[in-house]
């Protein structure tokens, strides 16, 4: 199958708007399924694609690297990126077990595209300054600002704690938006590739501007109960004091006052805490809150322990609990919210390894979320071992998400 060449058509290039196609292939042979992908592709990018993003589960891995430039030659892909994970996702479908390949291309006329590798950064300049990140991710020197940082990193060799903390500094209010690959469980079992090339550690990915326009949304399932409270006394991630209160005191006042349900939910699936972002807003409500779990409780001491290292006094915190109707009404108002942006073109979606019919007791539930709000958009996503994406002007690596980055048009 050879793709028409790009530019072959009588349609300038800069009158082609902005396009997306994504499939979605179950074939347990890496071979024919690039070749069912491509079939898909092919009809609806006849003049080749700028960028590909493409998501294969651990049967792929041997073959990956080859059958990429395969799609690079046939599609005629000026930039690819890719990496192994543990399930994929379609437009309308998820396949969480089993051989799963997914792709989403695109033909982005006005867009500026850049992959970058974790390895091409010069770290001891960034740890003295994160505004040196821009050396090595950037759009060109005289290039448009960057809109959006795609994100995917190995979870054994890419250290998260220092390389999201220098992007939210150097990128400051640019939305950076990923997944951790999840198609291995030892160190050096993953593959993420740039154009054809595989790597098996660090992390890889996409810097976009230009003439595009990206949104994300970032559902983290989670419902508020109690009411804000503010840390008084704090070491480190453990609370000591809320309101000038035994922290754990009030912890147990505030489970008391709830309904049956709310309990029995904190007694199956834990307590959670939502930290507040941004301390000067008036009220805080859905999308203000950085969920973290209670990983410690201190029964002597009347303390408990916050997943979030970031945790110190004087912030405001309020709890949280999960459930898979929570998270399902989460996810629809946010994409509702995503629709007042208008029609898109395209979408990559990063969902927790631990949604999917783990969480939901519907199969394709966050796929077929999207499809129900935005429509048949072309999508690709897989299930990650921790979603990357924003909550408010800064990125935050997550668990139990769904991370969602759509594409439009610059004048949507």
């Amino acid at each position: 199958m050879i793709c028409k060449p790009a530019g072959s058509d009588d349609v300038p290039e800069t009158d082609r708007p902005l396009r997306f196609a994504s499939a979605l292939s179950d074939a347990p042979v890496t071979e024919d399924a690039v070749r069912s992908v491509l079939e898909p592709l092919c009809s609806k990018l006849t003049d080749g694609a700028d960028l590909a993003v493409v998501f294969a589960t651990p049967h792929h891995a041997a073959d990956l690297e080859a059958q990429t430039r395969r799609l690079i030659d046939t599609l005629n892909v000026r930039v690819l990126v890719g990496v192994t994970v543990q399930g994929v996702i379609g437009v309308g479908q998820e396949i969480e077990e089993g051989p799963g390949l997914a792709v989403l291309a695109g033909k982005l006329p006005d867009a500026v595209i850049r992959p970058f590798r974790y390895d091409e950064i010069d770290w001891p300049s960034v740890l003295e300054s994160p505004e040196a990140l821009r050396k090595t991710i950037h759009l060109g020197e005289d290039g448009p600002e960057i809109k959006a940082i795609v994100l995917l990193p190995d979870p054994f060799s890419a250290p998260m704690v220092k390389l999201l903390p220098a992007l939210n500094e150097c990128f400051k209010g640019v939305p950076v938006v990923g997944g951790v690959a999840s198609g291995a469980r030892q160190p050096g079992g993953n593959r993420l590739i740039i154009n054809g090339e595989a790597t098996r550690g660090g992390a890889i990915g996409l810097a976009i501007g230009g003439g595009v326009n990206i949104d994300c949304t970032v559902s983290q399932g989670c419902r508020s109960i109690g009411k804000p409270m503010v840390i008084t006394k704090a070491q480190r991630h453990v609370v000591q004091e809320l309101g000038g209160r035994n922290a754990l005191g009030v912890i147990q006042e505030m489970a008391e006052s709830l309904q049956d349900g709310d309990r029995e939910l904190i007694r199956r699936s834990g307590l959670l805490v939502g930290r507040v972002i941004d301390e000067y807003k008036p009220r805080f409500g859905r999308g203000d809150f950085l969920i973290r779990g209670v990983v410690g409780i201190d029964q002597d001491q009347g303390y408990f322990a916050i997943g979030d290292p970031q945790t110190r006094t004087g912030q405001t915190i309020q709890f949280h609990v999960r459930d898979a109707r929570t998270a399902e009404e989460d996810f629809q108002l946010l994409l509702e919210a995503q629709k007042l942006h208008g029609p898109a073109a395209g979408a990559l979606l990063f969902s927790c390894n631990g949604r999917g019919t783990h969480l939901f007791e519907r199969p394709h539930a966050d796929a077929t979320m999207i499809r129900e709000a935005l429509g048949d958009i072309p999508l690709a996503g897989f299930f990650a071992g921790g979603e990357i994406g924003p909550v408010g002007d800064q990125a935050f690596l997550h668990g139990h998400t769904a991370s969602l980055m759509v594409v439009r048009p610059a004048n949507a």
